[in-house]
């Protein structure tokens, strides 16, 4: 077994690095889910014309190969549609679909990914970005990109790069356009301080198209969820996020001419239920409910300990009111500790509404903020949790039975992916129930810093009904971030990095390298017929 976990797995046909050629001929024919596609022609030219960068010339530099200039943004391979479960005509092992997805095939994927349509500001992050990658020793740049943007190059035009006669991206040549890029879902400025533009305003012109896509399908008479759903895979724009939260939920109907009866008659039974559930006597609460209120009381001081705007009172009111209302409501399983977690995304997308998109969260002022405007947005995030908790119900019933199967399925994944580790994490009598219950019971909102929650989000409501399986793949990702560090550590040294992982420098693009290496995965073994079948 090499110890850069590379090596096949046990049953299972493995990669490296070493077979690009394989990869891209699984991938050719394929795309990723929100990829705004614009040929070169039409990228080069919307810069052009809105002054961003003049015309690209037509003959590469020289020295420089077609298809791989150095931050040119342009080399592809080629990308078409990549759906999320088999591939017909895939070669497949023994489970069905590829194994040993390692380090050295999506480690260093986020970049790439960005590009293919992963993130929000599609391409804002130069492929073959130096970002420190939270696995140091995976290969930063021959590395195949992650799954939402698999190997789809340097830009979301794999068409036009086809039509250009270039051949598959060369991922290494890319190293060089490294220019620091914020991490948010914003357009970047358009020329850093020595004045290099084409990639930057390239990026530009690419968000600006995206958020115009997103502009014009919501505004329609009758959104196309599907699209839709497809688009916020790979990020929703901050401006219309809480929109899009909404629809993709269903807590918004698709009809335009029906969504503001439906908003206020939902905010309206909301706050019906304040007098009848909440604003009562304690005498006149069971056993049942006074202990669940205890817990409530209990959990909501604790929540996000390190954003100050969930401490302050009419937020903690907030919190209290929703998820001690929901507990009551939904009897067969009632409040569980980690929910409290669930609730603070939309709580504070919903807010956010209401403040400039510069203001930082801990910043916001809500003393100038209505109180109907406090309920409206406590009313939907209510609602909106709801609707996330119903796909997933059974991971909070008596004995969480759906946490039980996910970490189970988890075990088996890694053991498939990264044989070295799930062996080593085995050997150090390491209990997967150790580190990843509270993973999956708060969906990893606690694992990451808060602020790209959000980013996470956008994921995981566009997943629908999927959610529930897709989560395995996101937790197996996460995990094997760091698979040659764990491989270097005991058991205690285990146990304790995996409550604590180190996240705190993460950015958008670790997130969303982390989500495109779940994306692939469950494309190589969602049907394979041996491997997470429902049991």
């Amino acid at each position: 077994m090499a110890e850069d976990g590379s090596s096949n797995s046990a049953g299972a046909r493995g990669f490296g690095s070493a077979s690009m050629q394989s990869v891209r001929s699984f991938l050719k024919g394929r795309s990723l889910p929100g990829t705004v596609r614009l040929t070169r022609g039409e990228r080069t030219g919307a810069a052009a014309a809105a002054g961003q960068v003049p015309p690209r010339p037509s003959s590469p530099s020289p020295g420089s190969r077609p298809g791989s200039g150095a931050g040119s943004g342009s080399g592809s391979v080629d990308g078409g549609r990549m759906g999320g479960g088999s591939s017909g005509g895939r070669s497949t092992g023994d489970n069905g679909g590829l194994a040993n997805v390692s380090q050295t095939a999506a480690a260093d994927g986020g970049a790439t990914a960005r590009e293919a349509g992963v993130s929000g500001p599609a391409a804002c992050q130069p492929l073959g970005s130096s970002r420190l990658r939270p696995d140091s020793t995976a290969q930063p740049s021959s590395a195949i990109a992650s799954p939402a943007g698999v190997v789809t190059g340097a830009s979301e035009s794999s068409r036009g790069a086809e039509a250009d006669g270039r051949q598959g991206a060369d991922i290494s040549s890319s190293a060089a356009a490294t220019s620091a890029v914020p991490d948010s879902n914003v357009a970047p400025d358009m020329a850093d301080e020595s004045g290099a533009v084409p990639v930057v305003a390239e990026s530009r012109s690419m968000y600006s198209a995206r958020v115009e896509r997103f502009t014009r399908i919501m505004g329609e008479r009758v959104v196309d969820l599907e699209v839709l759903r497809e688009l916020a895979w790979s990020g929703c724009p901050p401006s219309l996020r809480a929109d899009c939260w909404r629809l993709l939920l269903g807590y918004l109907p698709p009809s335009h001419d029906r969504r503001e009866a439906m908003l206020a008659r939902k905010r309206r039974e909301y706050r019906d239920y304040l007098p009848q559930f909440y604003d009562i006597a304690p005498s006149e609460r069971t056993e049942d409910e006074t202990n669940a209120l205890r817990q409530v009381v209990v959990d909501v001081p604790r929540t996000a300990p390190e954003v100050s705007f969930f401490h302050q009172a009419p937020v903690q009111k907030s919190l209290e009111r929703i998820l001690y209302i929901w507990g009551v409501r939904h009897p067969a399983s009632g409040y569980v500790q980690g929910i409290n977690d669930l609730v603070t995304p939309f709580l504070a997308v919903f807010l956010g509404q209401h403040f400039p998109p510069s203001t930082p969260l801990n910043s916001w002022d809500l003393e100038t903020l209505s109180e109907e405007v406090m309920l409206e947005a406590e009313a939907d995030s209510y609602w909106c949790l709801c609707k996330l908790l119903d796909g997933i119900q059974d991971h909070y019933t008596y004995a969480q039975p759906g946490i039980q199967r996910t970490v189970f399925h988890l075990k088996e994944l890694v053991r498939r992916i990264d044989e070295p580790v799930a062996l080593h994490l085995d050997n150090e009598s390491v209990d997967f129930l150790q580190f990843s219950f509270r993973w999956i019971n708060c969906l990893l909102i606690r694992e990451v810093p808060f602020n790209l929650a959000a980013r996470l989000w956008d994921t995981y409501l566009a997943e629908g009904g999927r959610l529930k399986s897709f989560l395995i793949y996101i937790a197996a990702a996460f995990l094997l971030s760091w698979s040659e560090d764990l491989r270097r550590m005991d058991f205690q040294e285990i146990v304790l990095f995996l409550q604590k992982p180190a996240t705190l420098g993460w950015g958008e693009a670790d997130v969303e390298s982390m989500l495109a290496r779940a994306y692939l995965w469950r494309a190589s073994f969602s049907d394979a017929r041996s491997h997470l079948q429902e049991r």
